[in-house]
């Protein structure tokens, strides 16, 4: 990306490099510095490494990569908080961002004071801060921890502040690195409903996530740092299937065992123990950012398995697919739950669902922490294509009013974005167009 800046991107990054230099001994950095630069004794790290971006006003962008990959210090640049060893940056519009928890507060003030001044240092004025704290006071909902220090928050408390005070100076580029997977659930969503009005307003948005799933749901346009380098850079189902697939494939390659399959519906699966924990602290990071639910019963994972039983992230077109859906009953529960999965388009629209309770099973109300299993098996109609799973936990009683229809009472647990998976396209080349393929018989004939 070298040449003449691009005077329409809001985001222009070119060639950019962050150097680090370590020194084993402080006498070292000394050494170096009186031989003239001759001998070096500093190690070097490069946070970043030869990065390029562009960004038009309006995109979404999701940067995943695991720790240590670049993501943080990529975000610190693009707000000015540190200077890159090489490259050039070009930010137009008003920037705000939630980088880490409490960052831009003073903890010895009170929450108004604070609001007071990060709208301050955001350009706004006395009458639109007037105006703005009594809104982020009240999106916030900390009203009876709103004069006490900054210091005295817990960690969800200062997201609340810190992300209502993000997205009410009206930013024309908004970054979040993260913090949305801290706190509880409810605000989580109220947070997301509050993104997406400004992104339907023309907001830019930069949003740096270990989550692939919540790039596809909230963003356009992926990027996927290792080591301080591009990895891929594309659409944000692209890079977050891509990226989800090499977590799994590195999952396996450090000796974890896939799980066997389960001998019986609702009796478990036969897991290592170091794998079952690691899926499910996969699992629960990547539907985080939009999981709701009281909790009572929590989803621990979705697994996609082939008409072989192996578990898969693709299957061949019209092909019965299985989905076992993994649960564990955290207290005690009524005897009205049950287990509900859907698929989803990759714009995240429902496509296909199917209710456990409507074939007569609910969850045994016994058994408190033992994992069990809910398989569902059907015929897929969806044409080729990107795909995802969400499954659910809710209570559900018959309409009185009509026989055999379920109604939902209460949600438990609700998990968007728990497993994604593709559907090929026919070896034989075979044209198939549309969201849902039927078979169909042709025939012609005259009128005469």
């Amino acid at each position: 990306m070298k040449g003449t800046e691009n005077l329409d991107a809001i985001v222009d990054i070119r060639n950019i490099s962050k150097i680090y230099h370590s020194y084993s001994k402080p006498s070292h950095r000394m050494l170096e510095l009186l031989s003239g630069g001759r001998k070096q004794y500093a190690r070097e790290t490069r946070a970043l490494d030869d990065v390029s971006l562009t960004l038009a006003p309006g995109s979404r962008l999701g940067i995943v990569g695991e720790n240590g990959s670049g993501k943080s210090t990529l975000l610190k640049v693009l707000c000015g908080v540190l200077t890159p060893s090489a490259g050039s940056v070009s930010v137009k519009g008003r920037i705000s961002a939630l980088l880490e928890l409490g960052a831009g507060f003073n903890p010895q003030l009170g929450g108004r004071e604070n609001i007071r001044q990060f709208c301050m240092l955001h350009g706004m004025q006395r009458d639109e801060i007037d105006e703005a704290v009594p809104e982020i006071i009240r999106f916030s909902e900390l009203q009876d921890a709103i004069e006490h220090p900054v210091k005295t928050y817990s960690s969800g408390m200062a997201v609340r502040l810190g992300f209502s005070c993000a997205v009410y100076v009206k930013p024309e580029i908004l970054i979040v690195d993260e913090a949305l997977s801290v706190g509880d659930a409810y605000f989580q969503n109220k947070c997301l409903h509050k993104i997406k009005s400004l992104l339907d307003g023309g907001t830019t948005f930069i949003y740096v996530t270990h989550a692939a799933d919540a790039i596809r749901s909230l963003c356009n346009q992926g990027l996927w740092l290792e080591h301080g380098r591009i990895r891929l850079a594309g659409s944000s189902s692209e890079v977050g299937a891509a990226y989800q697939r090499e977590v799994f494939r590195r999952m396996a390659s450090a000796g974890f065992n896939k799980p066997q399959p389960a001998t019986e519906t609702g009796q478990g699966a036969e897991y290592s123990l170091a794998f079952e924990h690691a899926r499910h602290q996969a699992f629960a990071e990547r539907v985080a950012p939009l999981r709701t639910g009281s909790g009572e019963v929590r989803i621990q994972d979705i697994a996609l398995l082939d008409e072989q039983g192996s578990e898969t992230d693709s299957v061949p077109f019209a092909s019965k697919l299985r989905v076992r859906v993994f649960y564990q009953v955290q207290e005690a529960i009524a005897a009205d739950l049950s287990v509900t999965l859907g698929i989803t388009d990759s714009s995240g629209r429902q496509l296909m669902h199917f209710n456990a309770a409507g074939h007569d099973f609910f969850i045994p109300a016994d058994g408190s922490h033992v994992l069990r299993v809910v398989e569902f098996k059907f015929n897929c109609p969806l044409c080729p294509g990107e795909y995802g799973l969400i499954a659910g936990v809710g209570s559900f009683a018959e309409n009185p009013a009509n026989p055999g229809q379920l109604l939902l009472g209460s949600v438990i647990d609700y998990c968007v974005g728990g497993a994604r998976f593709s559907i090929r396209y026919p070896e034989d080349g075979q044209n198939i167009w549309g969201v849902v393929h039927a078979p169909c018989a042709v025939s012609a004939y005259s009128l005469d």
